[in-house]
């Protein structure tokens, strides 16, 4: 390893970081485990053996190179959807599947001891990535159908899609949100070392269990910073989706700008997909429910423009909400461009008295008008399930 005297720096080894570069030693190099004469901390075995070995060890010391795109001029980009949402929905379809595929392997992988290939996530990322920014709605919309009983793999994809579309709306490079996606997928990689009757129990964790699972963050941390191939930043994202603006996230309490812009980003699609999914111990909440809850924590656990620039992505009535307008009548929430997602197109499915009905669809940014010539609106939003609405009935037949 090459650097020049000036760059290094006395380390005690109770401040030994993940990523830092250890030149020398407090004793000689034959005295310890390690076979290579300089080496970068790449996993926690590592960093507990220098520790329990040395009382202090030489560190390259210079200023480390931003990796994500806080630290460098951001060429912004501006984006438009290149497809309608039915032409774009044949490729969104096939991005999603493999992408979900391939996660489920991930995790299967991983908790039988076998790493994952890291060349298969970043294509599989490459897919999504030109499948968002050709029509980001079509993603979403495939993201809706849940299973509770694949939450892990179903979550992963989601955040992945949701951190993509936040970062096309902050105008980031193809190049930037294939990086941004990749660590949205891989961000809960450290959930295949968690004991699975604490990932599914039924009920509130204890104190121990909660424990258990918060490792997560780290374990996922050592497991991409031991592969070369991974970007380092995917494996902070690991380490830090979870700290909060307060400093009251965990695992290291973060305060501010000491998280990084990816895992801020990532740490509101996290949230995001967690509230409006039903889980084994949770109903789901509903998308407006989610977008309130997001904006109420904004400025302390979530970055303030990003929040902002993420609800006037979504739209506050998002696809595949179910909802109850004011003419009492219940309707789908459709697939707009974002431009309209405030007004958007609904799918009318039950009548006043909330019975099913011969289907619909209004334009709600042209201002219909009900019996009384008065301006349909939306009332508010409805859980999935309320008044036998179920969105699987209406996935795939939503461009009919």
């Amino acid at each position: 390893m090459s650097v020049r005297p000036s760059q290094i720096q006395r380390l005690n080894v109770r401040d030994l970081q993940m990523g830092m570069s250890v030149v020398e030693l407090d004793r000689p190099w034959l005295e310890s485990p390690f076979t290579v004469h300089g080496f970068k901390i790449k996993t926690q075995r590592e960093l507990s053996q220098l520790q329990a070995l040395c009382r202090y060890v030489y560190v390259v010391n210079k200023k480390p190179r931003p990796i994500d795109p806080v630290g460098k001029q951001l060429v912004r980009h501006k984006y438009r959807n290149t497809l309608t949402f039915e032409h774009a929905l044949p490729q969104a379809k096939s991005a999603h599947r493999q992408a979900k595929s391939i996660i489920k392997g991930f995790f299967k992988n991983m908790r039988a001891g076998r790493s994952f290939d890291a060349t298969v996530a970043k294509k599989a990322v490459q897919q999504c990535v030109a499948a968002v920014i050709a029509n980001q709605e079509a993603m979403i919309w495939l993201g809706l159908l849940k299973e509770v009983d694949e939450y892990t793999a179903e979550h992963s994809l989601n955040v992945a899609v949701y951190a993509i579309t936040l970062g096309r709306a902050e105008g980031l490079s193809p190049a930037d949100l294939e990086i941004l996606g990749l660590c949205g997928m891989l961000h809960d990689i450290g959930k295949a070392k968690v004991p699975l009757d604490v990932l599914n129990k039924e009920g509130a964790l204890s104190d121990t269990e909660f424990a258990l699972l918060k490792k997560h963050t780290s374990h996922g941390h050592d497991m991409l910073m031991s592969k070369h191939d991974i970007p380092e930043i995917a494996a902070e994202v690991a380490h830090s989706h979870h700290e909060r603006l307060n400093g009251r996230g965990y695992p290291r309490q973060l305060h501010g700008d000491k998280i990084s812009y990816f895992s801020r980003i990532v740490a509101i699609a996290d949230a995001y997909d967690a509230i409006t999914s039903k889980r084994i111990y949770s109903p789901a909440k509903t998308a407006l429910e989610g977008l309130r809850i997001l904006l109420g924590a904004q400025g302390s656990h979530f970055d303030a423009n990003l929040v902002n620039k993420f609800i006037a992505t979504m739209g506050i009535y998002p696809a595949g909400s179910v909802a109850e307008l004011s003419t009492g009548e219940a309707a789908l929430v459709m697939p707009t461009p974002q431009a309209n997602n405030n007004k958007p197109r609904v799918l009318v499915i039950r009548d006043s008295d909330k019975q099913p009905c011969a289907k619909r669809q209004l334009d709600l940014s042209q201002n219909p008008k009900d019996d009384n010539g008065e301006v349909i609106t939306i009332r508010h939003l409805l859980s999935n399930g309320s008044f036998g609405i179920d969105l699987a009935h209406y996935h795939d037949k939503i461009t009919e």
